[in-house]
């Protein structure tokens, strides 16, 4: 068996293991009662289940395959190298799950984070098992941490939600609760900022415009994807209200990860 098929097999066994996490979270989480959105077609033909142990396995295998374009690069333990991709993770769906919308219930606010962040931890330590990199290499977290582009992400963020606010007028609680969604954009561009500020440092490519494309529509915008998509599952979304918000943040991000310097890796190559 070649070691392509390999690793395939070991990204899927991965997908698979974070999605039995993930569904014994959902199970403990008590039911949060909400009257804005009407269930999906999933929920009312009562296939969700099968539809979201499907669609869990492909989308945790596909953000557990995107580990593979940073681990050459990583140091140290190798169960610590997974474990820090997935905090990556957590914290940028957790920050998403603390988004001020109409039909979150109180209570979603602190079993969801608990829930997602407790799979994505497991699909961390099973990428570093498996997958961790045994050749060390210079610590690159000592590097002083990048504030101007830090910075410049969270200010593309906050300003990409702002037009899909008062432009597009995407589903949201902007109008009934302005100061507390503004407030959650600010938390949430630092989030992503840190989260991609970390990822840089780790990209193998010189290419400025390749990098930020690798930062923000790769290892960010592939998991924000499949991050919304889990809603349509449980949920009757408006799917291009949910497309339109994910591309903009994408593009927000990616073009504030323009700033990104690719001299921190210029010796890592």
């Amino acid at each position: 068996m070649s070691s392509t098929i390999k690793n395939m097999l070991k990204i899927l066994l991965i997908g698979l293991a974070t999605t039995i996490v993930r569904i014994m979270g959902q199970l403990s989480i008590p039911p949060g009662v909400q009257t804005v959105l009407a269930p999906s077609v999933f929920a009312q033909n009562g296939t969700m289940p099968l539809a979201f142990t499907l669609y869990g396995i492909f989308a945790y295998s596909l953000i557990a395959a995107l580990f593979l374009l940073i681990r050459n690069q990583l140091h140290g333990n190798r169960i610590l190298q997974g474990l820090k991709y997935g905090l990556s993770c957590c914290a940028v769906w957790i920050v998403y799950l603390l988004e001020p919308l109409p039909h979150v219930a109180p209570i979603d606010r602190l079993t969801y984070p608990v829930a997602d962040s407790l799979a994505l931890l497991v699909m961390g330590l099973l990428l570093g098992w498996l997958f961790g990199n045994p050749v060390q290499r210079p610590d690159k977290a000592k590097l002083p941490f990048p504030i101007f582009p830090a910075l410049t992400v969270t200010a593309c963020f906050f300003a990409g939600r702002m037009m899909q606010y008062c432009i597009f007028d995407i589903y949201a609680s902007f109008d009934a609760k302005p100061l507390e969604t503004a407030l959650w954009c600010l938390l949430a561009g630092i989030t992503i900022s840190c989260a991609v500020a970390w990822l840089h440092l780790y990209i193998r490519n010189e290419n400025r415009v390749k990098r930020a494309v690798i930062l923000g529509c790769l290892l960010f915008g592939v998991d924000l994807i499949l991050f919304n998509f889990f809603m349509p599952l449980v949920f009757d979304a408006d799917i291009p209200d949910l497309s339109l918000r994910s591309l903009i943040d994408i593009l927000a991000v990616t073009f504030g990860c323009l700033s990104f310097s690719n001299k921190p890796n210029a010796k890592a190559l």
